[in-house]
């Protein structure tokens, strides 16, 4: 696993500018967060990543929340 942390990212040194715009986003955000940490040492863009990623989730489950296919699933529990 350590090997593949250090290959060389695309994106490495990239700055997140706006939110994420889909899940495949947010999950190469959560990788570069994780090789901000374990790579770079810098925990103030992992934060800005991390941030980036949590509003998308939030974004995401609000919609979820609305979607009426969910609506039985709401009452079932």
């Amino acid at each position: 696993m350590l090997s593949a942390m250090r290959a060389p990212r695309c994106r490495a040194g990239h700055t997140v500018s706006g939110p994420p715009l889909d899940r495949d986003e947010c999950l190469e955000q959560l990788l570069e967060a994780f090789a901000d940490l374990a790579e770079r040492d810098d925990i103030h863009q992992a934060a800005e990543r991390l941030t980036k990623v949590q509003d998308w989730i939030k974004r995401e489950a609000a919609a979820a929340a609305d979607d009426p296919i969910f609506a039985a699933l709401r009452l079932a529990s």
